[in-house]
Order: C-alpha cells, then structure tokens, then sequence
C-alpha cells in the first residue's frame, strides 16, 4: 500500500492532467483535489456559448463525478485553502480543517486583474471568468442592450463577439496590457481593430477609461480621458489574469507575480509542485522565467507535474506560441499585468 498523499489545489485543467498522471503512475496513492469552486472542471472557452443558449450547462462539464470516483481520486468542492504549513507539510481550509500532504501540487489559477487606477469604481466592474459569473449574466441578459469592455485579450474577444451576433450594441475600449506578453504591435492592434468592427463592434483606441458613474445597479456611464461618455447596462473588465496566490505571501515559497519553480516544476520546497497560471517557470536555456498561456500549456505542465510528482525528472521546457487566432483577431489569454492604468 502506498504511503503517498498528492494534495492538488485547483480543479482547471492543470490539476486533472496531473490527477490523471498520478494515478497511472502510484494506483495505490492517496489523490485528493480540492477547490474553492462547487463546479466539476468544466470547459471555460464555452461560456459564451453557455451565456447565449448555444450550449447546455452540462455540455460544459469535462469529467462527471463519477470519472472521479472510479480513479480513485476524492474530490473536494467548494473548499478555500486560506494557510499552509511546507514545512510541516499541513494546509488548513476556511473552516481550520487541516490536511495534510506527502507531496503537494499548486495549481491555483488566476483570477480577473482589476488595475489599481480603477479601484475608485471597481464594484461598477464585471468579470466574465467563472461559471458563476456566467449564471449571473444569464439571468439578466434579456435587459442588457449595450455593453462596454474593456480588454482585449482571448476572453473578451470571444465574449464581444458572441454579444454583438445578438444584435446587442457592443462597445470595446482596448486595453493594451490585456495582450501581454504578445505585444500590441501596430500590426496587431490594426487588425483587431478592422476585425473587430467587422463584427459589428464599436472599438475606441488610444483611450482609456477614467470613471464609471451609476444611476441605479442597471445602467451605467462610462466616462473616458477623451471625453467620450458611453451609456449601457454592463462594464466588463477584461484586464487579464492575476495569480490566486494571495494566501502563500509568508509561506516561504519564493513568489514574484507567481510562484517560481525550477524546470521540473519544483518549487524551494523539494515535496511542493506548482504550474499552470499560478507559476513562473524557470528555463535554463534562455535563464529566465516564462509563464503559461492557454489549455494546451495548461494540460501539459500538468502531466509534467503529475510525472514529476511520482518521483521523474520531466523537463517543462519552453511554452509553445502564445499568440492564438480567434475569430479573426490575433490575441492571447492574457496572464496578469501590476500596472495601474489601461
């Protein structure tokens, strides 16, 4: 009987490719998931489809409870991690349960980056990353008959374009750190532009947003440095990802905007792993970090992490190309930038 205990934080991609690798390599081990989300892994590029009635909301879902259960693996839902103990190897969840680990995978993801300029009004702000947030607009898209976001990374893109096929009046105030780390090139942001309005959406460059004003919680005005001011029901904020790493400041682990881990995903803990959104690699050829962009990087650091967890020596390597095409327009999923202004 083996004696290991993986501990996975997270439910995305990266925490089930490394879930998966675990049990083909330790059939014995001790698998536990946990995730302060109550959905199953579900497929995040659908939401859109799932906002405008395109797709069921258990077309969404990527493993049922049950692949879980004939793994092996227990899955633990709505559960927060708020401490950790490496050396101790303990982590301790919202309600001071503690759990403890043999070896640990950090998978944390990324939540949406709100620039600090905007925190005056950032409660007038909406996200669109979570099923969560799609459910809420749900419910209320029948009285939104015009949009403002501001963005322009790979979600937004999708999410613009999926509302403007509505008929609803779609306006987009580019952003230009929403596309690190592909740059907003000349090239770039002229045709995201000629895309875009294409597409039926009204894009403002070279502007950025100042102030959002509101009469009541359903209509909104947004005010712009130019001195445009747009009327519509829904602000959306699409400024990229932040690491959900909040929690691990004093923990000891070495963090910059996310946890370092050498090349074999390996943090300054022997026994802590980390990958996906959350971490910065380290790549011994270019001596330097690069971060992960996108599903395919995502899935494939963890099966690198789940191999290296059961004891190999897989190398992470560099990410493949980041930029990506999406309805026409040259963008990337966007990491997380600190700066604060759009």
């Amino acid at each position: 009987m083996s004696q290991e205990h993986y501990v996975i934080v997270g439910n995305g991609v990266t925490a089930n490719a490394a879930a998966d690798v675990l049990r083909e390599r330790d059939p014995e081990a001790r698998i536990t998931m946990i995730s302060d989300e109550f959905h199953l892994f579900y497929h995040r590029f659908k939401l859109p489809a799932f906002l405008l009635g395109e797709a069921s909301e258990s077309s969404l879902c990527v493993h049922p409870v049950s692949y879980y259960r004939e793994r092996n693996i227990r899955l633990r839902l709505g559960q927060e991690v708020v401490r950790v103990e490496l050396d101790r190897k303990i982590l301790y969840l919202k309600h001071m349960e503690k759990v403890s680990f043999t070896r640990l995978l950090l998978a944390l993801g990324g939540k949406p980056h709100i620039p600090e300029v905007h925190y005056p009004y950032r409660n007038r702000f909406s996200t669109f990353k979570t099923l969560d947030d799609a459910r809420l607009l749900r419910s209320h898209l029948e009285s939104i008959r015009s949009i403002v976001i501001a963005g322009g990374d790979l979600v937004s893109m999708r999410f613009a374009t999926s509302l403007a096929k509505t008929g609803r009046r779609v306006t987009m105030i580019l952003a230009s750190e929403a596309f690190w780390p592909l740059e907003l090139t000349d090239t770039i942001r002229e045709d995201c532009i000629r895309s875009l309005t294409a597409k039926g959406i009204d894009v403002v460059d070279s502007d950025r947003i100042i102030g959002v004003d509101s009469s009541d919680e359903q209509n909104f005005e947004v005010r712009t440095d130019k001195g445009l001011t747009l009327a519509c029901q829904y602000v959306g904020a699409f400024f990229g990802w932040k690491p959900q790493v909040d929690f691990l400041l004093r923990s000891g682990l070495d963090i910059d905007r996310g946890i370092l881990v050498d090349e074999y995903l390996r943090t300054n803990f022997d026994t802590v792993f980390a990958a996906g959104d959350c971490a910065q690699v380290y790549n011994p050829l270019i001596r330097n970090y690069w971060v992960s962009i996108g599903w395919p990087n995502a899935e494939r650091l963890g099966r690198v992490a789940g191999e290296n967890m059961a004891g190999g020596a897989l190398e992470a390597g560099l990410a493949p190309q980041s930029a990506l095409e999406v309805e026409g327009i040259q963008a990337c999923t966007s990491w997380w930038r600190e700066h604060g202004s759009d």
